[in-house]
């Protein structure tokens, strides 16, 4: 009987590792598709020669990479905050609305430092069309994922 759990135990851990990484593939490749449809988008938006991309191209992802960081520790904290903020003190309170505006302001030092860097590879016209290219391929994939939602009904 023993042997028999030991097994259901191990088959279910094998299950629930082959989902793990099934949902992790998954996720891969949906950020593999939006980070080619982001290339897409932006060499288009903006214009970029294949010089200009050579170059354009990782500032921009390291740009990313260090906001993305900004931004998640910001969501785990605002989470952390909403579940718990009707426990907190006046002190922990203010501790985290300064926290937040503490990203706030990393936000816009990485935008002002990572504008510099543009302007050195970019001719200003083309800096602006990436700030503009931006905010439209959020608007894009927010509207991919609604149309992908009503394709599913």
């Amino acid at each position: 009987m023993n042997k028999i759990f030991k097994a259901a135990f191990v088959f279910i851990l094998l299950i629930s590792m082959i989902g793990k990484i099934e949902a992790q593939e998954n996720k891969t490749e949906k950020e593999q598709l939006i980070k080619s449809q982001r290339i897409a988008f932006f060499t288009e938006k903006i214009g970029l020669t294949p010089a200009e991309a050579e170059k354009f191209w990782p500032v921009y992802n390291d740009y990313w990479s260090i906001k993305n960081k900004i931004i998640a520790e910001r969501k785990e904290k605002m989470t952390y905050f909403a579940e718990n903020s009707n426990k907190m003190s006046q002190a922990e309170l203010t501790e985290y609305a300064d926290k937040y505006i503490k990203y706030e302001g990393q936000l816009a030092e990485l935008l002002s430092e990572y504008h510099v860097k543009f302007k050195m590879i970019l001719p200003i016209e083309k800096v602006m069309k990436i700030y503009q290219a931006d905010y439209e391929f959020k608007t894009y994939l927010l509207l991919k994922i609604k149309d992908s939602g009503k394709e599913s009904e």
